[in-house]
C-alpha cells in the first residue's frame, strides 16, 4: 500500500494500549490511534482499517465489529482462546510476547486482502438480505422478486464483500441486528 493504514486501540488498559503500539510500531511501522471508549473511537471510524479492541468493547458494540470482523482484533482477560472464534480473531494478554507477536502478524497480514466496504447496502442488496434471512434460497428470491438467479448470487456475493459475512445464517444475523428484518 502507498499509504500506511490506520489501526484503532479501543478500549485497553493504558499499559496494554502502549504495549501494543509498540508492538505495531516495532513490525508494522503503522498509523496507530488509541481510544479509551467507543463514543470517543465513533467520529474517526471510517478513516480506520483495522481495529485492536477490547472483549468488553467488542461485546457492548457487536452490531458495529461483527460485519468487520475480519478487521478487528480482540484481546481477551483470558487464557483459554487460541486465536480464533467463529471468525473473530483474538490474542490473550495472557499469552507471552512471541505467541502475541505471531498473532498480531497474521491478523495485520491479512488486511490487505480483505475487501473495503463498497458503502451502504443498495435497497435491492437489502431486499435479497431480508429474504436470505427469512429463509429462501436463490431461485424462490430470484422469483420474489422477478430477476434470475445468476442476479440473485451476483448480490449475495455482493452482500458477503461489503458485509464480510459468507454464510446464510451469518447474513441472517446481520440482518436481525440491524433491523432489517
Amino acid at each position: 500500500m502507498s499509504e500506511k493504514r490506520c489501526i484503532s486501540i479501543i478500549g485497553l488498559s493504558p499499559l496494554k494500549s502502549w504495549g501494543m503500539r509498540a508492538l505495531l510500531r516495532e513490525s508494522w511501522r503503522e498509523k496507530v490511534e488509541s481510544f479509551s471508549t467507543f463514543k470517543e473511537f465513533f467520529p474517526y471510524a471510517e478513516k480506520m482499517h483495522a481495529f485492536i479492541v477490547s472483549a468488553d468493547v467488542y461485546a457492548c458494540n457487536i452490531d458495529f465489529f461483527l460485519p468487520k470482523r475480519q478487521k478487528t482484533l480482540m484481546v481477551s482477560k483470558t487464557a483459554d482462546y487460541k486465536g480464533e472464534v467463529a471468525g473473530l480473531n483474538i490474542v490473550s494478554d495472557h499469552w507471552d510476547l512471541p505467541e502475541i507477536k505471531e498473532k498480531v502478524d497474521q491478523f495485520l497480514s491479512g488486511i490487505d486482502y480483505i475487501p473495503e466496504s463498497k458503502g451502504e447496502l443498495s435497497s435491492r442488496e437489502t431486499e435479497v438480505l431480508r429474504l436470505i434471512a427469512s429463509g429462501k434460497i436463490n431461485k424462490e428470491i430470484a422469483d420474489a422478486l422477478c430477476i434470475s438467479v445468476n442476479t440473485v448470487i451476483t448480490h449475495r456475493k455482493n452482500l458477503s464483500s461489503k458485509l464480510g459475512i459468507k454464510s446464510a445464517s451469518g447474513l441472517s444475523l446481520y440482518a436481525m441486528m440491524n433491523g432489517i428484518i
